[in-house]
């Protein structure tokens, strides 16, 4: 069974916190922001635009379906992380304990938190772009899909909270921009918060260990002492105010890397100029591994989390399946949420962000939330059929190729068996769809996990 007890691993943690806040060349976090800093922000990232080139696609195959997932675009801080910082500082201001720089500090998170104040998790417009963005770059990269004359209906269901319906709207204004045949019908509801994000099996049972794990790393990773001095007099009210200087550097940090989704509404304020390098980087190793521990398919409990995700599964399958037999659907949409995309991919087992490590570890072999569950994260299948009627499949992630390593095996292990094609292993990122339902099955009726 892949439910444990979920003991804090003393040598995994000793390793946690013997990591290191250099940033030099050794340090992977640290090269892999390229110098872009608003990256720290990890969930709270802006989407980055794939700009890549694709595999091109097998002789004589075209678009005909595409059934996706997608997170809500760029939105406003949920609950304490919009106002904890505020309330920290305001109350130091009234004491009158704020430095010169305290107080400078001060307006621009009064600005932030005004964004928030009765808007609270709302889309922003940084939001909306992202997802008629995608929503183009879709159409234009599969647009002989969209040209069938037996194939204009899209399918849309979303999570009933509204930065989702908004993401859902801008995404559909977008296609239907494009295309003004296209024909859609939307749906919501509880059973659609259920089936895109639903909960984790015994989240209880490990959730202490997972707070204590995060606090952890947050202590082992982030210097308090700049700010601290920086921002507030050396004041026995201070201590009073600011109990723990830790606690409030991460909601500090929280509101400052979600300005870049409020550009837009903040006039470009930038609120990471607050932070030396050094703090970014830690308060960005920390955060990647918050949500890494949260929503990832991690060493620790994350078949507890991937497990959620099973019926995702089951309805990418049922859909797919009449979409092959014939029906008139060319894409079946869905908008939900970080914590109903990222199990998704783990239980997939995407190649990048489907992979397992410790927490505390992920940042360390190249595991970057920014890059994983950025703001609009999406999957997409793309599905081609052939001159002979076959039909494979392509997973687009944050639309990058991917690769599923345990199908590859398992593919190139049946083709070796039957004697075909042995010189020549198969490999991603088009996967016969046979071979890749199968699997998606085999998923589905994995009665080990959540167990």
């Amino acid at each position: 069974m892949y439910m444990r007890s979920f003991k804090l691993h003393l040598v995994t943690l000793a390793l946690v916190l013997g990591a290191s806040l250099s940033l030099g060349a050794q340090d992977p976090f640290a090269e892999g922001l390229e110098g872009n800093f608003e990256r720290t922000g990890a969930t709270n990232h802006s989407y980055e635009p794939y700009t890549g080139t694709y595999t091109p696609v097998p002789k004589g195959y075209k678009p005909f379906y595409i059934s996706h997932y997608g997170r809500h675009g760029s939105r406003r801080q949920i609950g304490s992380s919009g106002t904890v910082a505020y309330e920290y500082l305001n109350a130091a201001r009234e004491a009158g304990i704020l430095t010169e720089e305290g107080e400078k500090l001060y307006e621009d998170i009064k600005a932030a938190y005004e964004c928030h104040v009765g808007m609270d998790g709302e889309l922003t417009i940084r939001g909306g772009m992202e997802h008629q963005g995608i929503a183009r770059r879709m159409y234009k990269n599969f647009q002989p899909a969209f040209k069938s004359k037996d194939r204009k209906f899209i399918h849309c269901q979303a999570s009933i909270v509204p930065r989702c319906l908004i993401s859902m709207a801008n995404f559909t204004f977008a296609l239907k921009d494009e295309d003004p045949d296209l024909q859609y019908d939307f749906i919501t509801g509880q059973k659609y918060i259920d089936l895109l994000a639903q909960d984790y099996y015994e989240r209880d049972s490990y959730r202490k260990q997972q707070s204590a794990l995060n606090d952890s790393l947050l202590r082992a990773y982030v210097n308090t002492d700049r700010v601290m001095k920086s921002f507030f007099k050396d004041s026995p009210q201070t201590a009073e105010i600011v109990k723990d200087p830790h606690r409030f550097m991460r909601y500090l940090f929280s509101i400052c890397a979600d300005a870049q989704d409020l550009r837009e509404e903040l006039g470009g304020l930038d609120l990471l100029k607050w932070f030396t390098p050094d703090e970014l980087i830690g308060l960005g190793k920390f955060m990647n591994e918050r949500y890494y521990s949260s929503m990832g398919n991690n060493a620790n409990w994350g078949y507890n989390i991937i497990w959620a995700a099973k019926p995702l599964v089951e309805d990418f399958i049922a859909r797919a399946d009449d979409a092959v037999a014939g029906n008139d659907v060319v894409a079946d949409l869905r908008f939900g949420h970080d914590t109903g995309i990222l199990p998704l991919a783990g239980l997939l087992g995407l190649k990048g962000p489907g992979d397992r490590y410790p927490v505390g570890e992920a940042w360390k072999n190249g595991y970057f939330c920014w890059q994983n569950i950025p703001m609009a994260t999406n999957l997409q299948m793309v599905f081609y059929r052939g001159k002979k009627n076959d039909v494979i499949v392509k997973i687009l992630y944050n639309e990058r190729e991917m690769d599923i390593p345990a199908l590859d095996l398992r593919i190139q292990a049946r083709r070796l068996e039957k004697g075909s094609e042995g010189n020549a292993p198969f490999h991603g990122p088009y996967y016969p769809w046979p071979e890749l339902r199968e699997y998606l099955v085999s998923i589905s009726e994995n009665k080990e996990l959540g167990k």
